[in-house]
């Protein structure tokens, strides 16, 4: 199984090169940071030319892990997000179908396509509504996978990432958490966003890439959507609590009852489409926040 691995310096896209690898797969890895590295190539930032990647290679799959992941910054840079996440999307697949038509493509999308829905848990089949142009561009990038099946017969699925967390990752919640704990002046007391009754479907990493190697080996890829999530409903306040117990317990959580545009409310994901492909999660959450701040406490060191 040889796989390319666009995005492969992000949060996401380092964990699915260093899961295949330990598989044994044949890895190319791209992104736009320069490295000197065997199996890796560089891509430009300001000119991405996706058909050098397979005008000389070809791939059984290729993981699209590229893109911005902020809703904030979609209000304020729409042209970019939508550039980075639904104008590279068509590039890639339409070298692929140029160069490489037999090859797999896999898009992470994400669960910002759903909004705040009318009911938990959400389904793939939930209504579309979301709430943010990151959202929006997701749901774009969704379409022209589909595009590329229905006319190209480009074998193509989107992955609707819900919460993903992990050693790694330096935003969101628990590396807020982290932040605001190790600079606070106040050492018992810091404040988060919004009331701590929303609620998120935590996945971990490790459970991400576990969840694309089940999709590869058992996918339609019909240019259809799927849920990647643990399929459980957390509260931000649970899980801050959780978080405090492990890092610090003296610390006291506030909240300030303001929320940020483009923040779901409430998340639950149906996992059942994910979990007929032979998946189950493999992480519960207490210890993916053990091995979270485990990683965050080495940031300290370094």
């Amino acid at each position: 199984m040889k796989i390319l691995i666009l995005g492969s310096e992000g949060f996401i896209g380092k964990h699915l090169v260093h899961y295949f690898q330990k598989k044994n797969y044949t890895v190319i890895s791209s992104d736009i940071i320069l490295k000197n590295e065997s199996n890796y190539i560089l891509i430009n930032p300001e000119a991405p030319n996706f058909t050098l990647l397979f005008q000389k290679n070809t791939y059984d799959v290729c993981i699209n892990a590229t893109g911005a992941a902020n809703v904030q910054f979609s209000f304020i840079y729409p042209h970019t997000d939508y550039f980075l996440n639904t104008a590279n999307v068509f590039a890639i697949l339409d070298a692929i179908r140029i160069y490489n038509p037999s090859c797999a493509f896999i898009n992470l999308s994400s669960a910002a396509v759903y909004g705040n829905p009318e009911y938990l848990p959400i389904h793939e089949n939930t209504p579309i509504k979301p709430v943010s142009p990151y959202g929006m561009h997701k749901h774009y990038s969704e379409l022209i996978c589909k595009e590329f099946f229905q006319f190209y017969n480009i074998k193509s699925i989107s992955i609707r990432i819900f919460s993903a967390y992990g050693p790694g990752l330096k935003k969101q919640l628990l590396w807020d958490l982290f932040k605001k704990i190790s600079n606070s002046k106040e050492q018992n007391k810091i404040e988060l966003f919004g009331t701590g009754n929303e609620t998120r479907d935590f996945i971990y990493v490790e459970d991400i890439a576990y969840a694309v190697d089940c999709i590869i080996n058992s996918g339609y890829f019909t240019g259809e959507a799927i849920n990647i999530a643990s399929g459980t409903e957390t509260s931000i306040k649970s899980l801050a609590e959780m978080y405090i117990k492990h890092f610090n317990p003296n610390i006291n959580i506030l909240f300030s009852e303001q929320t940020k545009i483009g923040d779901p409310i409430f998340w639950k994901a149906d996992i059942t489409q994910l979990k007929s492909l032979g998946f189950n999660p493999q992480f519960n959450i207490a210890e993916g926040i053990k091995e979270t701040i485990e990683w965050q406490k080495k940031q300290l060191l370094d």
